[in-house]
């Protein structure tokens, strides 16, 4: 495959990228109209939970962690243009976007049951009260869980690696500590089972972990799904 000529070359791939990074430039160049605030995807029972976040938080990225964004674009830059190129725009922004919306409710899904854990109940009246009652580690969990918001286009993007999965499951990828190439399929797993891991010993905390199961999850099924058509 000559991947790069067809990167290159592919059009919803490269306006995506170009609008990530945009909206990520204007966020620093701009930090007075709080886009990040306003933007990034809260969970529905938050009073700041907008509808429209669902699909503006896939084009925010942390000011802080400059890898975030770089990580995201190179994956998207890397596997999309072939699955652009097998699927065609409309499909392939299709993938995209709802990849990314399965992503962030499955996350939501999950802080929502990681909240019950916490509290038992769904009521923000009672937060402060039952707050009072949790070690310092309960309500820093509490805290990350219900008022951070989701920002970042892993998801979506988790989603088009799924699909290439999919369409090019032996394709050797490098995949970090292994120092030899991998299929793109015992990648996924791997990378699967790790952020389980990390889930259940808090190896990585902020980081939206079942965003990015969900996302690689939904993108091989929407793979299947045009691969059968």
């Amino acid at each position: 495959m000559n991947g790069s000529t067809t990167n290159f070359n592919s059009y919803a791939v490269k306006h995506l990228i170009s609008i990530n990074i945009l909206v990520f430039t204007a966020s620093i160049v701009f930090p007075h109209y709080r886009i990040e605030d306003i933007f990034s995807l809260y969970h529905p029972i938050d009073d700041r939970f907008e509808l429209y976040q669902i699909l503006t938080h896939m084009f925010l990225h942390s000011k802080r962690v400059f890898l975030h964004i770089f990580f995201n674009m190179i994956a998207l830059f890397m596997f999309g243009g072939q699955i652009e190129t097998v699927l065609g725009v409309k499909k392939f922004l299709f993938l995209y976007f709802l990849s990314g919306i399965f992503a962030a409710c499955f996350q939501i899904f999950f802080n929502t049951g990681a909240m019950y854990y916490f509290i038992n109940i769904l009521n923000l009246l009672k937060t402060k009260e039952i707050l009072t009652y949790l070690y310092d580690n309960g309500k820093m969990n509490f805290y990350s869980y219900m008022y951070s918001p989701m920002m970042g286009a892993s998801g979506a993007v988790s989603g088009v690696v799924g699909a290439f999965a999919k369409y090019f499951p032996e394709q050797k990828i490098f995949i970090i500590p292994f120092p030899f190439p991998i299929s793109i399929r015992k990648a996924i797993i791997i990378f699967i089972f790790g952020s389980l891991i990390s889930i259940i010993f808090d190896l990585a905390p902020g980081v939206a972990h079942f965003a990015h199961i969900g996302g690689l999850l939904s993108g091989y099924l929407i793979g299947c799904f045009f691969y059968k058509k």
